[in-house]
């Protein structure tokens, strides 16, 4: 029979070889499909018959797509592993060999790991113009994002499947992932096609996932001259470079918005042109670490807290009483950046600054506070790419600050009633413009750095 079929099988054994597993096969069939066997036949006389192994189908499908026609090979001294990985694996068949038994199915369980933290954040931001207004929201809850994503990736490769309407006729539906949040565990059930697409998510997904930017911020508030009212001309900003007099420009201009290169930045420099439009402080100078796509926040002010009436209730004897709601409101300066790291190594960085200031300041004298002050703020909402380690200057927020000073004679001024005799009071308006100096670094957790290979001072 087997001469019939023009099978041929020779078996090349080494010299101290016992089993299937040290044994070389060559196999030839027809150009005639029609008198080629079916691959489970095949199978059959070459895992059973030759190695002595049993064949088990877990599930119907399997046996199904195995009975199928063999495609026309020409093998020589290939192993029972290289045979197996050819005719199986092209048909999406998994397969274990292990105690002489050899186990096929077309759907298989895997679970992956995913270390990553349970938990989400929301926000939402606005910025108001004369005709037009910008809202920034953001909802980030990683697991529900992964679990729709696996589950829209495991729906489009079983709809893509070779064997789709084999399988819907046996009745068989695609598998729902079992995502555990607390452990980080992925379970899925699913073809070859589907487990491999799943896969080369969850790796491209870790890989940046573990890809970090440590970004670090230099906040500074220039209190503007009388010549420089409207603000600071960044048209002028030019920075000369160590021993030569040639001065290096920014990339590109726009705006307010200058991008430098490390390697010519420098800080001092940058300062003394600030010094040039008023009076510049240092606000802060903070460093913080953040992964790839997630929101790092920067916050220097107060928090202000008031109370107010929220409900009245009636005791027992009929008596009102009021319950108060103690509550908080945030004035200070809100640095919100979210950093995205490319596959060329560039950064996009999400930047919204945000200043946010007491509409009248004797407001925050006030401890008897029913109401939550009232504040002015000013928003920027900025996209844009740097290259790793490049530096940013971001200007452009410019606030009045409105302070009341108080003439008069000593103790005399402070005398209810007659302290208008003897005082007189100024209104003191003062422009003050934000200026942000931001650089991100890249972190490769393959190659440690310290904060002096960064450029933080000597360590």
């Amino acid at each position: 029979m087997i001469k019939k079929l023009l099978l041929i099988i020779t078996l090349v054994v080494g010299l101290f070889a016992s089993n299937c597993d040290n044994k070389l096969f060559s196999y030839t069939n027809s150009i005639n499909q029609s008198q080629h066997l079916s691959i489970d036949k095949f199978l059959h006389l070459l895992v059973t018959q030759k190695c002595d192994i049993n064949i088990v189908y877990n599930d119907e499908i399997a046996k199904k797509i195995l009975q199928a026609k063999m495609p026309y090979v020409k093998i020589k001294d290939y192993t029972l592993k290289q045979i197996l990985d050819l005719l199986l694996k092209q048909k999406g068949i998994f397969y274990t060999l292990k105690n002489n038994t050899l186990s096929l199915s077309y759907f298989k369980t895997k679970s992956f790991k995913i270390n990553f933290i349970s938990s989400s954040r929301t926000g939402k931001s606005d910025l108001d113009a004369t005709n037009s207004k910008v809202t920034n929201t953001y909802n980030f809850d990683f697991w529900a994002k992964i679990e729709n994503q696996v589950a829209d990736l495991i729906d489009s490769n079983f709809k893509l499947d070779p064997n789709y309407d084999l399988i819907k006729q046996m009745g068989i539906t695609s598998f729902k992932p079992i995502i555990d949040r607390n452990t980080g565990v992925v379970m899925i059930t699913g073809t070859m096609k589907q487990l491999n697409a799943v896969e080369n998510y969850i790796n491209n997904l870790m890989h940046n996932l573990t890809k970090e930017v440590l970004i670090d911020v230099h906040i500074y508030s220039v209190e503007l001259s009388s010549s420089h009212k409207t603000g600071i001309d960044w048209s002028q900003l030019s920075l000369a470079l160590n021993r030569t007099n040639v001065p290096i420009r920014g990339r590109y201009l726009g705006g307010s918005q200058t991008v430098f290169n490390s390697a010519v930045f420098n800080i001092s420099g940058l300062l003394n042109f600030l010094a040039q439009n008023g009076n510049v402080n240092t606000i802060s100078n903070p460093k913080i670490m953040t992964l790839n796509n997630q929101k790092a926040i920067i916050s220097v002010g107060d928090t202000i807290y008031y109370k107010y009436a929220s409900k009245v209730v009636t005791d027992q004897n009929g008596n009102p009483n009021t319950q108060y709601t103690v509550d908080s409101k945030f004035v200070g300066v809100v640095l919100d950046i979210t950093p995205q790291i490319s596959d060329n190594g560039n950064i996009i960085l999400s930047i919204e600054p945000r200043l946010s200031k007491f509409r009248d300041p004797t407001q925050i004298n006030n401890t008897n506070r029913s109401m939550p002050p009232d504040t002015t703020d000013n928003t920027m909402l900025s996209i844009v790419r740097l290259k790793n380690n490049q530096t940013l200057v971001l200007g452009g927020l410019i606030t009045d600050d409105k302070t009341l000073k108080v003439n008069g004679v000593p103790v005399l001024k402070e005398i209810p009633i007659i302290k208008y005799l003897f005082s007189s009071r100024e209104k003191i308006t003062t422009k003050k413009e934000l200026v942000f100096v931001i650089t991100p670094h890249i972190i490769d957790a393959k190659h440690k750095k310290t904060l002096r290979d960064l450029g933080f001072g000597k360590f």
